[in-house]
């Protein structure tokens, strides 16, 4: 019967009814009238044989038949199934999280489930897609189903204040030479003798620091360079400029001697095809040549040279001046340069180092004004908390995270921006950076204290 079996379904069916129909017309055929409790003969226990082998055959056939259809309807059902496992799995993470949330426990690590349901991209309707997304997570973890997946040792919250690079001073210098350090960037790990060394102990590969350079001549906000609020060593042997190759180290000299000029004393040449920065015109009387261009600059209003003329208001300037009032912007009292509050606090920080109350342009702590506007207070944390707690924490446990808020709000209002410096810790999770607001795909710092959230290249060289 192994024929039998290599055959489709239905004509495997058809086949067997029709060989045990022919059995029985035999075995009428040949009864004799022989009591009924005689014992059988060969050929008929040999038909008998056969009738079982073939019933056994169709049975199997009807399993196969059966089994496939399973399989077909399991192939057909995966993306609903996967999706009813999500809801399960994030289900019951969320439920982990909200119990340790309510004992006062350490927070769970977020899942890859919860990552993915906070994923603003995320529709669990497309159940295809969904199940392409969870293979690719399952891979990930290195798990044949997604149920099994758990958080790897690098998803967990890990403390990245340590720094025990300040040690090497007292180590000898070709065990300082050899040991490998690890970038505080990138991460990348490297010889200590192929790194750019902070004030702050930190480590900087040689890209990394590269990319700084390259940032802060597109960028004022970032000078002076610095980590963790220490200044960058800038000359001399082990300085950032010697890390630095020709083009790059050039650029950046230009761009530093810029940003260290105060900014109402800064000249430009006023030729919109030019505009090359031409020093100060602090202790200048003479008109300035550009020496790009050509045209000639009063030092006055630094416009176009008028010799025998009186300097006159900038007619542009004058409107945009004129904005500012109607739309209620604020100047800093340092550099003139107009801010437009959208959020935060009323504390400003101008680039060129300038803090001042976004409400009266007083230099800051010199006035009563109150530090925040109540609704942008209010948003600033909820945004904190959601970043402290995840985005779903808002819907899992509301009275905590209501609670969390509330809090968040008291200390906010009197301690916004962690004079003693930031404490960060690392979060993962999709989340955006609020000074460059960039959205970042794995995982950002928060500060233990004002819960400010920030990439790496903010943490350490911006705030």
């Amino acid at each position: 019967m192994s024929s039998l079996l290599d055959l489709d379904s239905a004509t495997a069916a058809l086949i067997s009814q029709l060989v045990l129909e022919d059995i029985d017309d035999i075995r009428r055929s040949s009864k004799g009238k022989g009591s009924e409790y005689s014992p059988l003969s060969n050929e008929e226990c040999a038909f008998q044989a056969f009738a079982d082998e073939v019933h056994q055959a169709v049975r199997y056939v009807q399993d196969l038949e059966l089994a496939r259809s399973v399989d077909h309807a399991l192939e057909l059902d995966q993306p609903v199934l996967a999706v009813l496992s999500v809801v399960e799995e994030g289900t019951r993470d969320d439920r982990l999280y909200a119990e340790a949330l309510q004992n006062e426990r350490p927070l769970p690590a977020q899942s890859e489930v919860q990552r993915l349901m906070e994923d603003p991209e995320f529709d669990p309707g497309h159940g295809r897609l969904l199940l392409n997304r969870l293979m690719v997570l399952s891979r990930r973890d290195g798990r044949d189903t997604v149920t099994d997946a758990a958080p790897s040792s690098s998803s967990q919250i890990v403390d990245v204040q340590r720094n025990d690079s300040l040690e090497l001073a007292q180590r000898p210098d070709h065990w300082q030479m050899s040991r490998q350090v690890q970038c505080v960037i990138c991460g990348e790990r490297l010889r200590s003798s192929a790194s750019f060394t902070a004030t702050c102990g930190h480590f900087y590969c040689h890209e990394c620091i590269a990319n700084l350079a390259r940032s802060c001549i597109g960028d004022e906000s970032l000078y002076p360079l610095q980590c963790c609020r220490q200044p960058l060593p800038m000359e001399g042997p082990e300085g950032l400029f010697a890390q630095l190759e020709r083009r790059l180290r050039c650029s950046l000299r230009e761009k530093v001697t810029e940003f260290a000029t105060p900014s109402a004393n800064r000249m430009y040449c006023p030729r919109p095809t030019c505009s090359v920065f031409l020093g100060s015109n602090a202790n200048r009387t003479a008109d300035v040549r550009c020496a790009s261009c050509g045209t000639d600059v009063c030092v006055s209003c630094k416009q176009t040279a008028h010799p025998g003329e009186r300097c006159g208001e900038n007619e542009a300037l004058e409107q945009v001046k004129a904005l500012a009032r109607e739309r209620h912007w604020q100047t800093c009292p340092g550099c003139a340069r107009i801010f437009d509050l959208q959020q935060g606090c009323f504390h400003m920080t101008c680039l060129c180092r300038t803090q001042f109350c976004y409400v009266c342009a007083a230099l800051w702590k010199n006035c009563r004004c109150p530090q925040w506007e109540e609704t942008q207070l209010l948003n600033t944390a909820e945004r904190r908390v959601e970043n402290e707690m995840g985005a779903r924490a808002r819907v899992v446990a509301p009275e905590i995270f209501q609670r969390r808020v509330e809090e968040r709000v008291e200390r906010l209002r009197y301690d916004h921006d962690c004079a003693d410096g930031h404490r960060w810790r690392r979060r993962d999770g999709r989340a955006r950076c609020e000074q460059c607001h960039k959205m970042l795909p794995e995982y950002l710092l928060l500060c233990r204290s004002c819960g400010i959230a920030a990439c790496v290249r903010c943490a350490r060289n911006r705030l």
